[in-house]
């Protein structure tokens, strides 16, 4: 039996909380430094550790800043938790949690999350939807500056919780953006693309995936893809 490591992206992957990451880092930064609408000003096209240390030099708080970092992490989380209860959009997207639920009891498949999320926000995120206990390792952007290093660390903690070398041609990332994608792919991993996320179909497309899929609700459409594909010698 062939064993597989299926790896998520999270936002726009599997659920969708409609800036509630900014919100509670607006709110973390008032309580703690009474400064308000940092998170406004802020691209999220890197990680949290991008976006925290872009934030930190801003407001010319980076000697301070990490020092404060695990202060930072248990408040964040509360107001996280906060925005996104008080948000009635938050959402699975169309196939969640029925997709995890199938793999859970397919020994031959392995499942890791890798997020540009810090640990405690994709956690928190991820309690609300119940989805946690589908996770139990992961990367994560709390030291990481970009998605391939990300993945790349989920790959290695995966295979050392797993207890299970994978190998390459056995591993497929699952991603809503063409850095998904174009990561997964120089790392030498199966890529899946869905177009659930931030990023229209077209430039999906350009990143060239080795499949997309509209979302994730046809379970058996996408478990044919994972089993068909023969592992190589990677």
């Amino acid at each position: 039996m062939i064993n597989k490591l299926l790896i998520f992206d999270l936002d726009g992957t599997i659920i969708d909380v409609y800036g509630c990451g900014r919100k509670a880092i607006n709110t973390t930064m008032k309580r703690m430094y009474g400064i308000y609408g940092t998170g406004e000003k802020l691209s999220f096209s890197s990680t949290d550790y991008g976006v925290l240390l872009d934030l930190a030099i801003k407001l010319n708080l980076k000697g301070i800043f990490f020092k404060r970092i695990e202060e930072f992490y248990v408040i964040y989380s509360e107001e996280l938790e906060k925005e996104i209860e008080q948000n009635n959009r938050s959402r699975l997207m169309p196939g969640f949690p029925e997709i995890l639920e199938y793999f859970e009891n397919k020994t031959q498949f392995h499942l890791a999350i890798a997020t540009g999320n810090m640990r405690v926000g994709a956690i928190t995120k991820m309690a609300y939807f119940g989805l946690e206990k589908y996770f139990p390792i992961g990367g994560f952007g709390d030291n990481l500056l970009n998605k391939k290093d990300v993945i790349l660390s989920g790959f290695k903690n995966a295979k050392n919780y797993y207890k299970n070398n994978f190998k390459k041609g056995d591993v497929f990332v699952i991603g809503d953006t063409a850095k998904d994608i174009i990561a997964s792919k120089d790392l030498g991993f199966n890529s899946i693309a869905v177009t659930t996320g931030f990023e229209g179909e077209d430039k999906l497309i350009q990143s060239e995936p080795d499949w997309i899929f509209t979302n994730l609700s046809n379970i058996e459409e996408f478990t044919n893809v994972v089993n068909s594909c023969k592992s190589n010698l990677l």
